[in-house]
This record gives structure tokens, C-alpha cells and sequence, in this order.
């Protein structure tokens, strides 16, 4: 009888019905001593059934290790290393689903809909493997700094959302499976990418900046709007979908005022779930990842169906490997510090940057050759050699530990 219980908790908890954190109001010593008693290596008690809170992302590494399709090769991988729930890229480039060129041969036409993405071999080799949550990462139909009339557009937006949110539900109907529909990092989409150009500063705010927040807005607005459309004519079923967006720059709105997706969209939309590419947040004694989190659930207003629960996970989050003469003991002290201050605040979903290194030392990113360990910068759980890089070696130990 007691396992059932302990069962049912788990279950309830990873279905998202219990994730506020603990009460706030604490000292920054409470915190630091909070953080450390969660820690895993330093005895911090690590829940049962880790494995569907803890992943990874697989989209543009700079290799591969099989001949088979590069996003099935992921997908295989991360399985196999232990993780329950993966975070994938869910859009099209050339022809090709974006990130995912190895060893494959897409044919995706322009006009190609994100349901028919969805429908294709791979994406459905991929879905039917045993993870209990998809993170889909979906940028296309933000307008940026446009002036004209969106209406079209955000139609558009949101029909898609609607189709795919629709497909989920009805296909995956008696699985229990949650999809997680998300963008990438919002507040470099609000600012037009990552250059120089895009790297506001305070006395630097462009003036369009406005228009951008209210088009982000909209288009949030646009997804949210389709996804509670299918899921109110679909009914209740096992699987699950949930329009999450994604921030990256919590701290610049916050501390220094400047228009950001956390101070400026959040409070003016409603989302299921708030997901956060955290490396803002990295301090050596946790504070600020601790209130990053705490900042993103007083900005966020959840959707009706979310019943008032404030949920924020880890989209992004790593320490490179490759530079600046970082050691293994170095990499996982990072690694357990991050985790005591996700456990201690009770994060649903932490998805690791990522499965194999996407960041190259010079030149570009890109898929047309295979790049060597010492050409990168060393953002991977596995190596170009196959081994475990050391952040998974990390992972790996308190994984076995839930066992």
C-alpha cells in the first residue's frame, strides 16, 4: 500500500500539479543552505523516477557515431544513456527539419504544415520511443519588428498550433505522454538574433523595441489560443500538450529594466509553462538560478487549465567542457550545484545543453563535415569518441542512484 501512495504522489507530481517551489521570503544564507541540502553528492535526497524529470536537447551537433538518421540517432542515444524526456527542434530550414542533416533525407516542401512535420518517418520513429515528455522547440511565425498588419500571420500561427496540438492528443490519446510546445530563446527573438546589434544595454534600447514586445505578444497569444482550442475539443485523454515560452534573459529585465520576454510579455499573456535558458542564472553559489526561478513564477499568469499552478522548467543549461581549462571536478561541482537548486525548487523538467556539442572554437556551425573533440568547445554529454563527456558521467551516478 505504501508504494502504490509514494507511486501516485510521483505521478501526480510529474504530471505537473504540484510545481511551486518551497515558501519564499528567504535570506540568501537560507537559500545557499537550502541548495546545498538538496544537492545530490552532498547526500541531498534524489526523488524517485528522475529519469522523467531529467534530459536532454538533441539538435545540431557537429558529429555523428551510426550511420542511421542523425535525429534517431539522438533520440537512441538519450534513451540509452537513462533520461526519460528529450527536447528536440521542430521547424523546417532548406528542406530539411532544422539541425538534423546527417545521414538523412527529409524532402520537406515549403508548404509542409507542422501537423505533416509531425507525420514524417522520422519525427514518428522518434515519438514512438518510450519518453514520457517531447520538448518541441517551434520559432517560425514570430514577426519581430514588422509594422504591418499580422492578422494573416497570426491566423496562420495559431491553425497551426491548433492542428499539431490536435494530432498529439488524438494519435497518442491512450498514452500517457506530454508534448511541450516551445520557442527558442525568447528575449534573442524579441531583439532580432545574436549579434552585436542584438546585445541591448541600457542606454542602447532601439526604438522599435516596443513593437516588438506587443508582436511577441501576439504571437504568444496566437499559440496559446490553438492549443486550448484542441484541447477543449479533444476532451480529457492521457496525453497531454502544453504551449511553453522560453526566456533567456531574465536578469536584464529584471535588475536593469531593459524590455525583456519576463518583465514585458509575461505579465501581459497567458501560458501554460515558463521555460528557461538559464545561463543568466549561473553564479557560483546559486542565488541568482534560485531567484531567476522565483522572479519567472511572480511574472508568469497561467492559463485556466493550468488551475493556478506556476510551472517553470530548465530548458537550456551546460557548462562547456572545452575552454577555458575547466576540469571534470569543476564541471560536476556545477552540475550538482544546479541540480540542488532545481530540486530545492522543485523543477519539473531540466533539459541538459546538449547530447553532442553544437559550439565549434572558430568558423561556423554547420552540418557538411564532422568536426574533432579539439575543434569544439565541448557542450556534450558524449564525446566524438563515444565517451561520456563529464557532466554525463555526473549524471550517469545520480541517475543510478534513483535505481
Amino acid at each position: 500500500m505504501k508504494l502504490i501512495l509514494v507511486t501516485i504522489i510521483f505521478l501526480v507530481f510529474t504530471n505537473v500539479v504540484s510545481a511551486q517551489g518551497p515558501k519564499q521570503h528567504l535570506t540568501d544564507d537560507e537559500i545557499i543552505k537550502l541548495i546545498d541540502q538538496n544537492r545530490p553528492l552532498k547526500g541531498g535526497n534524489i526523488p524517485p523516477g528522475l529519469k522523467f524529470r531529467l534530459g536532454a536537447t538533441h539538435v545540431n551537433g557537429q558529429y555523428y557515431l551510426t550511420k542511421e538518421p542523425f535525429i534517431i540517432e539522438g533520440a537512441k542515444k538519450i534513451m540509452d544513456l537513462g533520461y526519460g524526456i528529450i527536447k528536440l527542434w521542430f521547424y523546417k530550414a532548406d528542406g530539411q527539419a532544422h539541425g538534423y542533416k546527417y545521414n538523412s533525407e527529409w524532402n520537406l516542401s515549403k508548404s509542409m504544415t507542422l501537423r505533416e512535420l509531425a507525420q514524417h518517418k522520422y519525427y514518428q520513429k522518434v515519438f514512438d520511443m518510450p519518453f514520457k515528455v517531447f520538448a518541441l522547440n517551434i520559432n517560425e511565425g514570430f514577426s519581430g519588428a514588422s509594422t504591418k498588419d499580422q492578422s494573416k500571420n497570426l491566423k496562420r500561427v495559431e491553425a497551426e498550433f491548433y492542428e499539431l496540438s490536435k494530432y498529439f492528443l488524438e494519435k497518442y490519446q491512450d498514452r500517457d505522454v506530454t508534448f511541450i510546445l516551445s520557442n527558442w530563446e525568447g528575449d534573442w527573438m524579441l531583439r532580432g538574433g545574436t549579434s552585436a546589434v542584438s546585445r541591448w544595454r541600457k542606454d542602447s534600447i532601439p526604438a522599435d523595441a516596443p513593437v516588438r514586445v506587443k508582436n511577441m505578444i501576439d504571437w504568444v497569444n496566437a499559440r496559446q489560443r490553438g492549443v486550448d482550442r484542441a484541447r477543449h475539443e479533444v476532451g480529457e485523454v492521457k496525453c497531454k500538450v502544453y504551449n511553453a515560452v522560453e526566456v533567456n534573459k531574465v536578469y536584464d529585465g529584471v535588475l536593469h529594466g531593459m524590455p525583456s520576454v519576463t518583465t514585458d510579455v509575461l505579465p501581459k499573456v497567458k501560458v501554460d509553462m515558463v521555460s528557461w535558458s538559464a545561463y543568466d542564472g549561473k553564479s557560483p553559489d546559486g542565488l541568482k538560478m534560485f531567484k531567476g526561478i522565483d522572479y519567472l513564477r511572480h511574472y508568469m499568469r497561467p492559463t485556466d487549465y493550468m488551475k493556478g499552478q506556476k510551472v517553470v522548467f530548465i530548458g537550456e543549461i551546460n557548462e562547456h567542457e572545452n575552454v577555458n581549462g575547466r576540469s571534470r571536478e569543476s564541471v560536476q561541482d556545477f552540475c550538482d550545484l544546479i541540480m540542488g537548486v532545481y530540486l530545492a525548487q522543485k523543477i519539473p523538467y531540466v533539459f541538459y545543453w546538449e547530447l553532442y556539442s553544437n559550439d565549434v572554437k572558430n568558423g561556423k556551425k554547420n552540418q557538411e563535415k564532422v568536426r574533432t573533440a579539439e575543434e569544439l568547445r565541448g557542450n556534450w554529454l558524449i564525446r566524438p569518441d563515444g565517451s561520456q563527456g563529464w557532466a554525463q558521467e555526473y549524471f550517469s551516478q545520480i541517475l543510478n542512484l534513483t535505481q
